[in-house]
């Protein structure tokens, strides 16, 4: 049995998707009420009623579980009790030790880029339960990816297809090898059994280094029209980031992060390229979303 924690979310879902289509068991830790318990039941995943913050419901969750893969984070969540704090730091750490004592034999841990320095709050609670991760006992493989295409490129961040809008932060000259979601759940799912990604941290790059002008042509050239750029002084962000960690870790979190990787984010990953996976390029997730018609 595998348990992904943060099943709901954009990563975990299409982890669970993965797995289930391998024929692998899978457990989805779901908090009451989620609206996305259905779409998991649907694909036959079991459901584990639980949260992150609740020690009894990890410890039923983990039971007769083999591997854990944990992608649960509070950043975006609109229900402002998910604090950084009390999900990515408290919460992930709190699932690390009950996995432990659980017997859990494997562990996938869902970080971010090796290049981000523990200025924002999410960086620093990441690092602090990598370290928790490795010296666990279990075996374990901390993913480490560049930003994804679906978060960089899309509304969150106020990119807008539909209309032909982009956001870029700081000069747009630096480049970043963007990752699609799709292909991050597919180096978890093949963590689970590839002896070489036994006790190992693997960043995770796209296969292409772009700029953000370079990523705007892009999809202005898939969808024939002008995008309008709206560019975002870096040192905006980076002098917002410390005043809004007084009240809201996660925008703090999200301007520091955003700063930094606008100098870019350079991933050289020999793993990365043993494992020859395939990888989504900008212009293939470019084409998907504009046939949607939409600007997520």
């Amino acid at each position: 049995m595998i348990l992904v924690v943060g099943a709901t979310g954009l990563l975990g879902s299409e982890i669970c998707r993965r797995l289930r289509a391998r024929d692998r068991d899978v457990r989805a830790l779901v908090r009451a009420g989620s609206p996305r318990e259905a779409e998991l039941r649907a694909i036959g995943a079991e459901i584990a009623i639980g949260d992150l913050r609740d020690y009894a419901s990890l410890v039923a969750a983990c039971r007769d579980v083999d591997a854990v893969i944990s992608t649960a984070t509070a950043m975006g969540s609109k229900d402002r009790s998910l604090t950084l704090n009390e999900i990515d730091r408290k919460g992930q750490l709190r699932l690390v030790d009950v996995a432990r004592l659980s017997g859990v034999h494997s562990f996938v841990y869902l970080s971010l880029s090796p290049n981000l320095r523990p200025r924002a709050p999410l960086v620093r609670y990441k690092r602090l339960v990598e370290r928790a991760v490795r010296t666990s006992g279990m075996r374990w493989t901390i993913l480490q990816p560049s930003a994804y295409m679906e978060v960089w490129l899309g509304p969150q961040l106020g990119w807008n297809h539909t209309v032909g809008r982009a956001i870029v932060f700081g000069s747009g000259k630096h480049p970043m090898p963007l990752i699609s979601v799709a292909d991050v759940a597919e180096h978890a799912v093949r963590a689970l059994d590839d002896p070489r990604l036994a006790n190992v941290d693997l960043p995770l790059g796209g296969p292409q280094m772009l700029t953000a002008h370079e990523v705007v042509s892009i999809f202005a050239l898939e969808s024939g029209r002008r995008y309008s750029t709206h560019h975002v002084p870096r040192i905006v962000p980076a002098l917002l980031a410390p005043v809004f960690e007084l009240f809201h870790e996660g925008i703090a979190s999200g301007m520091s992060m955003g700063a930094q990787v606008a100098r870019g984010d350079p991933i050289d990953s020999p793993l990365q390229r043993e494992l020859d996976l395939p990888l989504t390029t900008v212009r293939e997730y470019a084409a998907r979303i504009l046939r949607r018609g939409t600007s997520t």
